[in-house]
This record gives C-alpha cells, structure tokens and sequence, in this order.
C-alpha cells in the first residue's frame, strides 16, 4: 500500500512539474539560427523550447538567436509557469564583407606532384575541388567580389609556383586553395604557412605573409565550422609544415611563392566513405560553398 502511494505521490510531482514548465514556439527566418535563452544554447530554430525555471510570478528571460551571414536577433520574454507563447524572428543579412574584394580561388590538382585522391566509390579529388570551386566563384561574384581562377578547366594543369603567381599578379586580399584529404579521419582541417620553405631556389613566403595567414586561419576555420556544425566535424588548424610536403620543404609551394595571405583548405577527408557521400551530392557542395563563404566573411570581418 504504501509503495503504491509513494507511486502515485511520484506521478503528482513529475506531473506538477511537467504542469510548470513554460514553453516558447521559436521560428526564424531564414530557418536554422541557434537559439540561446539567458546565454545558453537550446537549440535550433523551428523547436520548443522548454523553461524549467519558470515561476508563478513572471520572470524576464532574453532570448538570442545566432545565424551566420546575419545580424544577432535578441528580446526579453516574459514567462510565467505553465504559459505557451511563441516567437517569429525575421533575420536582417550583414552587409557582405566580401564586396569589393580581390579573392582568388585555387582548385588544387592537377599539378607537378600529383592529379589528387580518390573516394572509395571513385569520386576524385580534383573534380570536387572544381566543382565547389566554379559554385563557390558565382556566390562571391553576386555578393560583389572579384573572383580570380588559378584555372581555366577541370583538367588544366597548372604548377603550383604558378597558382601563387596568379593570386599575386590579381593583388588578391587572399588565395584560398581547396583540396580534399586522404586520410582515415573524417571533417574539414585549415593550414597556413607557420614558416618559411625553399623551393626551386627560393625561399619564402615573407614573414608579413606568414603573419598575415596565420591572423586570417582562425576567422576563416570559426566560420566553416558554423555552418558545418552538426553536417562535418572540424579537424582543426595547422601548419603547413604538418603536411608532407611543407613537413619536408618548410612551406607548401603555393605559400613559398604567394606574397599575398593564402591558406589551405582540406573541405573533406575524400577517403572517407561519410565525406565523400556528402561532397558527392550538390546540397553538400551548396553546403561547403556556403561554409567556405562564412569563412571568408568571418575573416574580412576581423580586420
């Protein structure tokens, strides 16, 4: 008898203070912005979010909502026990940092050391990188930048000693240069130039350049991950000479050469059955493009 009543003492409680929970309807426009009450994350927007410290007597919560490329949307609710409201945020877009600008754009591979990897199911890196390249390249030119190509073609094979001419001939603010890895890892990792290399005589880039990549790394790697939370992991930021060809010359050759900001972006890890499934279809190639913008915004913002 008495654990039955215990039993339902327990269901009164749990339903009393399911009862006081408050409740709020957040939608935003465009959907997908992060949703913070009082600073911490709830979620993301369409979702209820549930107020657990909800009282009798209304209390003021602030309401922030996050969304890369927009303006923070933010308001006081006031919530008391057991109510149900809902919010509609209509989310103003930032000026775009990238208007005015001078990007290039280097599809890696084909080049002097090698046409790139290839997927477990035969997607090759030196399709993706165009690919992403081309769609990446018509995002930034409607948002006002002038896009410069270190190719003309999928297959043209270009040195990577000319790439950094290209990007420094054009007075690039920044090249960025996109690959897809081979390793057993999954996710999108960002290198830069942490010191000088030699190549084919020559030694560089210049210490300003180094200074310049490293600043721009970290704004550019925030930002991807913003947009590929949740869709790709984030492997981090390195050196160029973690690679094996920067490990063994200093730099990567398109950073020896480059006298203007440059970084490396390995988008995927192409070997990766789940990478390579998402940069294969055009909703994952929309999705890197519009994280490989976010990096850029990310970083033009930072100066």
């Amino acid at each position: 008898m008495r654990s039955m009543v215990a039993a339902l003492t327990a269901m009164i409680v749990c339903t009393a203070d399911l009862a006081d929970e408050a409740t709020v309807a957040v939608t935003s426009h465009p959907a997908g912005a992060k949703i913070y009450v009082n600073g911490y994350f709830k979620g993301r927007a369409p979702t209820t979010v549930n107020i657990s410290s909800a009282t009798a007597e209304p209390r003021s919560y602030r309401f922030t909502l996050h969304l890369p490329g927009f303006k923070p949307w933010d308001m006081n609710l006031d919530l008391a026990a057991g109510q149900n409201k809902s919010i509609y945020a209509t989310m103003e877009r930032l000026p775009s940092m990238v208007a005015g600008r001078t990007i290039c754009i280097d599809p890696g591979h084909p080049s002097e050391t090698s046409p790139g990897c290839t997927g477990p199911t035969g997607v090759t890196e030196n399709h993706i990188n165009w690919v992403v390249a081309v769609k990446l390249k018509g995002v930034l030119e409607a948002a006002g930048a002038t896009v410069v190509m270190t190719k003309q073609s999928e297959n043209e094979t270009v040195t990577n000693r000319r790439r950094a001419e290209i990007a420094n001939a054009a007075g690039a603010d920044i090249m960025i240069r996109l690959h897809g890895d081979a390793a057993s890892a999954s996710g999108f990792s960002v290198y830069y130039p942490d010191r000088q290399g030699t190549k084919y005589g020559v030694t560089g880039p210049s210490q300003s350049v180094i200074a310049a990549s490293r600043a721009a790394a970290t704004p550019f790697y925030e930002g991807m991950k913003s947009v590929l939370a949740g869709t790709l992991g984030g492997r981090g930021i390195h050196g160029d000479s973690a690679t094996y060809i920067g490990g063994r010359q200093g730099a990567l050759t398109g950073s020896i050469f480059s006298q203007v900001p440059v970084l490396t972006i390995e988008m995927i890890v192409l070997t990766n059955a789940h990478d390579e499934a998402f940069i294969k279809t055009a909703s994952g190639q929309d999705k890197m493009v519009e994280a490989l913008k976010e990096g850029l915004e990310g970083y033009f913002r930072s100066l």
